[in-house]
């Protein structure tokens, strides 16, 4: 059928002479994804008689008449039988092309995300919204991504952070390495870190959580209103917030304003909304999203989350996946501390990454096994947390080195990174407070298991067997007969001690009991016995052992 269409120069496409479209595609280049070996997209010109070439990037599966015309009203077929042949000819143009090895001799790359991205000659570049860094060759970028506007960085960014953080608390430095680490954070994962890591900023409301992390972290723009694009309010909007999760790859996001509430069901709301971001940032869940038509959609992160909160994290394992950057006092940021100059250091950051990146890599794994040599990390046990805070001084020794092998600013770089050792050291000593916090709220097992566990550990004050009972008064109790006979006081004292158990009042301890069945009873209307017939006898709780070791349970 292709035989019969004619492209007449200037006039358009003709079978015979009846004119099928006014203008004449041509395929003049294909786009393929990094590793695949079939288009993406292609790139069609269409030639309208006397009217400037227009060039228009077309997806694989959408190429045809119905997408170019969208694109450009002025290409006209006059019916759905003059389409078809359009299509028809398009496909063979398409066929021919690819098949062409000189037009197809060198790779044109289609960059479908943003982030670190793997070539096929085994180079390393890395997409920065709608620029790409260390590929200079032709290439295609997805419109989300061209969405997105980056400031290009000046030369002099580097030594401008680096004078500007030598002068700023733990919180800024933190807030720095990590949204340099972010910019890398694809490559870091897939070179097997285990890498969990949100930056968790804290403070009381009024300090500057907001304003830090929209200077250092807010340098990605709309492209179209020049605002902030990847900064949200945990609030209002969530759904876009996850879009976002699940898209800007390698780039930060800000969830910003987790705040304490006058309404306690609104604040429990806000720690629960701030546990399931973290854990969803983490990827320990998973980020579900309604698709048309009903459908669910299962997404994981791939950007790295920035939380600013009034309120610490509830559960441990949520704690331990944050990289802690407390605020303590009022920030007073210069005004030289701006988004563009952050965006040039990330430019630059990400340049010295790419000049080397596989040794680069290199030194964060033997950094990751040698990790006892960074003094802030000799008071932090939680591996998850050593792994995360290994990975920021990394990010961030790199970011020093750059000062010395460009700049050759040895001192700046030495006082740089002995300030940033503060910091680290300053964000274990927050999760520290954290976790302790959580572990002493946080139950080790039910009643059972407490009392038991104290039994077995000599942790009562038991009265010896030769002891006269007159004598119980000096102690928390007794032992008769593998029953644990304790006094009022000893067993509320005991339980109200033990984490995630104070306030627990007598009754509700003693309703704890009885509902395992372990308490001995010896007369209707008291749950405690007389371990003596003499009337000013003490009564006692007489707790079965054998039915604490079946009740026992460990959380």
């Amino acid at each position: 059928m292709s035989k019969t269409i004619i492209a007449i120069a200037g006039r358009g496409l003709y079978v015979g002479d009846r004119m099928i479209c006014n203008g004449i595609p041509e395929i003049v280049q294909a786009y393929y994804r990094p590793g695949n070996s079939t288009p993406s997209n292609l790139l069609v010109r269409i030639r309208i008689g006397s009217l400037v070439d227009q060039c228009i990037d077309v997806p694989v599966g959408d190429l045809g008449y119905r997408a170019l015309h969208r694109a450009i009203p002025l290409l006209q077929c006059a019916s759905s039988r003059h389409r078809a042949l359009f299509d028809a000819y398009l496909f063979e143009n398409m066929q021919k092309f690819l098949e062409n090895p000189e037009k197809n001799a060198v790779r044109a790359y289609f960059f479908a995300q943003n982030g670190i991205v793997h070539l096929d000659d085994g180079s390393t570049c890395t997409v920065l919204g709608d620029r790409i860094l260390g590929y200079k060759g032709q290439r295609c970028v997805a419109q989300p991504m061209c969405s997105w506007r980056i400031p290009e960085g000046t030369p002099d960014s580097c030594i401008t952070l680096a004078k500007l953080l030598t002068n700023q608390p733990s919180a800024v430095l933190l807030t720095t390495a990590y949204t340099l680490l972010t910019t890398v954070r694809s490559a870091v994962i897939e070179s097997g870190v285990d890498l969990q890591a949100v930056l968790y900023i804290t403070g009381a409301q009024g300090l500057g959580k907001t304003t830090l992390a929209r200077r250092v972290a807010g340098f990605v723009n709309n492209a179209d209103t020049d605002r902030p694009a990847l900064l949200f309010d945990a609030g209002s909007t969530l759904a876009a917030t996850r879009d976002a999760m699940a898209s800007a790859r390698d780039l930060p996001i800000v969830v910003d304003d987790l705040c304490l509430s006058a309404s306690r069901a609104a604040q429990q709301r806000r720690k629960d909304l701030g546990a399931q971001l973290v854990r969803e940032a983490a990827n320990v869940t998973k980020i579900i999203k309604k698709a048309p038509g009903g459908q669910t959609m299962t997404l994981h992160n791939v950007a790295g989350v920035i939380m600013t909160a009034e309120f610490m994290l509830e559960n441990a394992s949520d704690v331990t996946r944050c990289v802690m950057a407390p605020i303590t006092q009022p920030l007073d940021l210069p005004d030289a501390l701006t988004p563009g100059v952050m965006a040039g250091a990330v430019e630059l950051f990400l340049q010295h990454y790419l000049l080397d990146s596989e040794n680069l890599l290199c030194r964060l794994h033997n950094l990751l096994k040698n990790n006892e040599q960074i003094p802030a990390l000799q008071n932090c046990p939680e591996q998850r947390v050593r792994t995360n805070l290994t990975a920021l001084h990394w990010a961030f020794q790199e970011f020093a080195a750059i000062l010395e092998t460009h700049y050759e600013c040895h001192d700046l770089a030495r006082d740089l990174m002995q300030k940033f050792q503060h910091a680290l050291a300053d964000s274990v000593e927050q999760t520290n407070a954290a976790l302790a916090r959580v572990r002493s709220l946080t139950p080790e097992g039910n009643i059972a298991y407490v009392l038991l566990n104290a039994y077995l550990g000599d942790n009562f004050n038991l009265m010896p067997k030769d002891k006269k009972i007159s004598k119980l008064l000096k102690y928390d109790g007794l032992l008769i007969k593998n029953k644990l006979c304790l006094r009022t006081c000893a067993l509320q004292q005991l339980v109200n001690q033990s984490p995630g158990y104070r306030g627990w009042t007598l009754n509700r301890i003693v309703a704890e009991l009885v509902s395992y069945g372990a308490l001995c009873i010896q007369e209707q209307g008291t749950y405690q016995i007389k371990v003596s017939d003499d009337s000013d006898a003490l009564r006692v709780y007489c707790i079965k052992i054998d039915v604490l070791e079946q009740a026992a349970e460990r959380y």
